[in-house]
């Protein structure tokens, strides 16, 4: 277990730097970018099903470390990670021949791909507080060159935007990882197992409760900015909407995540603590109500399929809040599931964006029309995005907003439970205006021809079957996986 840890790190690091320094044709860089994506997500699967009963698994003297809670996220790196690569490599191949990149750029993209998933699953897999928050800052470093790598005006100022805002978020947290380990050591004694979630966790309830809720703040405030909770979320629109459709989908399905592992992290040791789940649950509530309403009012206003998404982007990272501000075992597996259901929605919603902007040359919404009848293909995946995205039943993300209002209203949460639903229905009236625009009428642009090929769309209709599995059945597996990641978070 300790050599598939190591190797699950291996692979994408040494994969970006062979990308990176290789001097070969731009079909030898796409075969080893998708062969390095598939080696990844089979070690990453090995791995996930070795936690999927609870097992813990330690490498490096306790330095990394992988439970079920960890393997809920990692899950999101390896089967959605791939499926974005290996769409990517079709959108790429257009933004060259339509002369917006170079080979050299995607080179560079492809090896920063990589790159990214290793500081990804490093901060997934760090049981050292203070490597998870490098990990997480390595991040911004890794995916910030992705957003700009057309290099144009709007694409370099959002990168700005991006380094400094996420920059100055995470000062908070690591605010947060020197009050903790400070608070940790005055109990644990040894300034080794202080740095660990595992001997924290085991040592909770004899942390200081006072210096507890003030890291909690810190931690809330600089990870909440990296994973785009309002009113820190201001990076997040630009930002996804700028970049290349794989790196805006990679961002929103899979970083964002990441960054609210780091808060579950804090999250469990506070309510395992004498402060307890309510002071945890309370912020939580709050801040994730202020990120759905604020996401439903810019919706609402959207034209520019990228930025209507990226909004989405903040409006589920307040649910998956909401779910573990309700709290208990349903509204924390609510929360966790919530995590892989947008997950797999939005990686199909960004790279579909890419067709439908392919297909239209735009991004504006109100200069499209009758997708239904130019790419039916497209349209239908669009239409399961989007369903999935405003939780229509039989659909993935249903399934985990469901769950998190069940939690509500078997905890009396009422009037949560009640502002929960008015967001959620403002979004969907929002958004089904928009859908509209782009699937019904005449097109109001002029419209590229070509057909989308089936090697564009293979894993978005991967994807998009996911979705709807999910939607439907009850997989054995990953309940148990989801059940014990949520044993964890609970101390149980």
């Amino acid at each position: 277990m300790e050599s598939l840890i190591i190797l699950v790190l291996a692979v994408p690091f040494i994969s970006s730097l062979v990308i990176w320094f290789i001097g070969v044709n731009t079909k030898t860089v796409n075969i080893i970018h998708i062969a390095a994506s598939i080696v990844y997500a089979l070690v990453a699967l090995n791995l996930i099903c070795s936690v999927t009963g609870g097992e813990r698994y330690f490498a490096f003297n306790e330095f990394l470390f992988v439970d079920s809670l960890g393997g809920v996220f990692l899950s999101l790196i390896a089967v959605t990670g791939l499926l974005i690569n290996i769409y990517s490599v079709k959108y790429m191949e257009w933004e060259v021949k339509k002369g917006h990149l170079t080979d050299k750029d995607l080179r560079i993209f492809f090896a920063l791909s990589h790159l990214f998933i290793f500081t990804m699953t490093l901060s997934v897999l760090a049981n050292n507080m203070a490597v998870m928050w490098a990990a997480v800052e390595a991040t911004t470093l890794s995916s910030v060159f992705m957003v700009a790598i057309s290099k144009g005006k709007r694409s370099t100022e959002s990168g700005w935007k991006y380094i400094v805002i996420c920059s100055v978020g995470l000062a908070f947290a690591l605010y947060a990882t020197i009050l903790l380990y400070g608070a940790g050591f005055a109990v644990i004694g040894d300034g080794h197992d202080a740095m660990l979630w595992t001997s924290l966790m085991d040592n909770a309830k004899l942390i200081d409760a006072d210096a507890l809720k003030l890291i909690f703040v810190f931690a809330l405030i600089g990870f909440g900015t990296k994973a785009g909770l309002a009113p820190t979320h201001t990076w997040l629109p630009d930002v996804h909407s700028e970049g290349p459709s794989p790196a805006s989908a990679m961002l929103s399905a899979v970083l964002l995540k990441c960054a609210m592992l780091a808060i579950v992290r804090y999250y469990a040791i506070v309510g395992n603590s004498i402060v307890g789940f309510e002071f945890v649950q309370n912020m939580m509530i709050v801040i994730s109500l202020v990120t759905i309403f604020i996401a439903a009012m810019f919706i609402i206003r959207q034209h520019d399929i990228k930025r209507m998404f990226a909004y989405h982007s903040v409006e589920h990272i307040g649910i998956i809040a909401f779910g573990f501000g309700i709290g208990g075992p349903l509204g924390i597996f609510a929360g966790l599931f919530h995590s892989l259901t947008h997950s797999i929605t939005k990686a199909l919603a960004f790279c579909v964006s890419g067709n439908i902007i392919k297909i239209y040359g735009t991004r504006d919404m109100t200069k499209m029309g009758g997708l239904i009848k130019i790419a039916p293909v497209t349209a239908i995946l669009f239409g399961i995005a989007i369903c999935s995205l405003v939780g229509i039943p039989l659909f993935a993300i249903f399934v985990s907003e469901f769950l998190a209002i069940k939690a509500g209203i078997v905890g009396g949460d009422y009037f949560a439970v009640a502002l929960f639903i008015i967001g959620l229905a403002i979004i969907f009236v929002g958004v089904f205006s928009h859908f509209n625009e782009v699937m019904f009428g005449e097109a109001k642009s002029e419209v590229n021809k070509e057909k989308i090929e089936l090697s564009a769309n293979i894993p978005l209709m991967i994807l998009a079957a996911m979705i709807v599995v999910l939607g439907i059945f009850s997989i054995d597996s990953v309940v148990m996986l989801f059940d014990n990641a949520t044993k964890i978070v609970l101390g149980s």
